[in-house]
Order: structure tokens, then sequence, then C-alpha cells
């Protein structure tokens, strides 16, 4: 893209992720053989800001971690993968998210995760991470300092979105209404409010057509609400056999997030964002699978009629009534 790379701020959870790789899932309490193993940076906002920096953007990572040998790692991390860590705050005495997560040979995870006591003590968000900034990422694991971004972000005119993954509802319906772009996952949805989910898409579209609402569906696709507040579906795009979806949620956030920034239109922004979580898909090991924006093209460039970055088409979707 010509110009200066732009500048994102991802703000919430990051935790140290321990990937163990198995053939299937155990149904009964068993020793299992892992044929696979991978340490590295998880949580929605940490994996967003690698992603992002993957994909050539600016990015600083903004979040409450202990002040242990965890946060050592997550510093070591970010700072290889060329996300800024000024705003990543340690909090004396807490300690950092870690998570297990079990893999299988269809790509799909079971995650059990540490929460660590930092994120129930972030102290007062700091305002000056917004410096800069040209649009705000955040998810709902810190919610004080969720809000507090979204709410700075929009008194400065930033564009932001949030990352709707399944949560307590009080959390999430208190983020929803401050966020530009609220993008869900399947059981993000429902646990915002219960209801059908098309249906709740509409409903919330309608409230604001200025704002955006989106659905993401795995294999399925994509489906959000325009700005006519019509309901739209995007298939997805294929990359071949998936992998592990470790992280897939939070790469189509982190390029969806920079596509707008960069003024894509929401059809090419959409597309370019699933293309991103496929390529993740095909890939094991978490957020290490991210791609690169050459990447993201080149697969779009080998599709029919593709709608990618710098083509200046538009991709057509299929309303649904």
């Amino acid at each position: 893209m010509p110009g200066m790379a732009k500048h994102l701020l991802c703000v919430g959870h990051i935790a140290l992720d321990l990937i163990f790789s198995v053939s299937e899932f155990p149904d009964h309490p068993t020793k299992t053989p892992a044929h696979r193993h991978h340490r590295g940076v998880g949580g929605m906002s940490g994996n967003a800001a690698v992603a992002l920096a993957r994909l050539g953007a600016q990015v600083d990572f903004c979040g409450p971690v202990g002040d242990d040998d965890t946060a050592d790692v997550f510093e070591r991390v970010l700072r290889r993968e060329g996300v800024g860590i000024g705003a990543l705050r340690r909090i004396r005495g807490a300690s950092s998210s870690v998570s297990s997560i079990i893999v299988d040979q269809h790509g799909e995870r079971m995650i059990f995760n540490a929460k660590g006591s930092a994120l129930d003590l972030p102290g007062p968000f700091d305002s000056s991470a917004l410096d800069g900034i040209d649009f705000v990422l955040v998810d709902p694991r810190c919610p004080a300092w969720a809000e507090a971004a979204l709410l700075e972000a929009r008194r400065r005119g930033i564009p932001s979105m949030l990352d709707g993954e399944l949560s307590p509802r009080a959390d999430l319906q208190r983020l929803v209404p401050l966020a530009d772009w609220r993008v869900f996952s399947e059981r993000g949805l429902l646990a915002w409010q219960d209801g059908e989910p098309e249906a709740l898409l509409l409903q919330l579209a309608a409230q604001d057509r200025s704002r955006r609402v989106v659905r993401t569906l795995g294999a399925q696709g994509v489906q959000w609400c325009d700005a006519q507040g019509r309901l739209q579906q995007m298939p997805a795009v294929d990359a071949g056999p998936v992998v592990d979806t470790l992280g897939a949620g939070d790469v189509f956030h982190a390029a969806l997030a920079l596509a707008l920034a960069e003024g894509q239109n929401e059809g090419d922004a959409l597309r370019f964002a699933s293309a991103a979580a496929a390529l993740k898909c095909s890939r094991p090991d978490g957020i290490a699978g991210a791609p690169t924006r050459a990447e993201i093209h080149a697969l779009l460039a080998g599709m029919d009629g593709p709608a990618w970055p710098g083509n200046g088409k538009e991709k057509e979707c299929q309303p649904r009534v």
C-alpha cells in the first residue's frame, strides 16, 4: 500500500499458549501422546497484534499482565514480531494468563485457560495509548480498559472494533454500543443477547446504520449488515485443508481492522479478512501461522473473480431476505 503504514492499537488479553497437537481428543481420562508441541503468544489482542505486524501494520499492544516470567515471554515475543509494548502494563503482585490448548487432526481445538489476576487488577487506563493511532481493536477480557479505549476513540474520532467473542453478557452489553464495528463469533452473538442470530444482527444494525455488525461463521463464511441495513453473506475462502483453527478469529479481526483503516470498502475488507483467516487455518501452531499480506494477495489473485485490495473490483455478495 502506498503511504505510511497505518498505526493500530490492540487493547485487552494476552496469554501464554502451550499448544499440543493430537490425533483425536480422548473420550475418557487417559494419557494421550502429542505429535507436536508449540509455545507462543495467545489471547485475542495478543494474537491480533502479532497478526497485524505480520501484515505490515504499525501496531501496539495495550493490556495488563502479571509481574512474572510469563510476562517476560510476552515482551520477548512481541518485540520479535515488531509489536510495540509501551502500553503493556505489568501489575505488581499479579499473575499472567496461561492456556493449555489441544488441537486434533481436524484442526479443532480445546482451550484450558488460567486467566491470571492481572486482567481483574488493571488500574486506570492510560488514554495516551491512543496518541497517533488510526484504528482501535479491543476484546472484552479486560472490560474496564476496553470501555475506556472505546470511549476515548469515539471522543477523538478514531474508528474502533470490538471482538465480540463469548464473554459474560454484562460485559458485552456494556461494550457493544461503544464500537463502530461489532464483530461477533457465532457463540459471542448469543452471549450478547438471546434470540435468532439473523434477527439479532438486523436488530443491532437498525439501531445505528452508521455502524456495522458482523457474525463470523467459520467454514460457512461471514454475515454482516450493510449501510442500508440489509443482511449480506459471503462464503468462506478456501486455502486448503484445515490444520489448526486456533487464532483464526483473531487473524480475521486484525486483517479486517487493517483493511478498514486503509480505506477498503467493506466487501473487499471482509474478503481480505476471510482470506487471512483461511490461510491461518491451513497452518499449525496458533498465531505462529498468521499470514503476510503478500500471501493473502496471492491467494485472492488465484481465485475466480477475486476482490482483493488494489484491484478496484466489488465482490458480489448475496443478500439474505
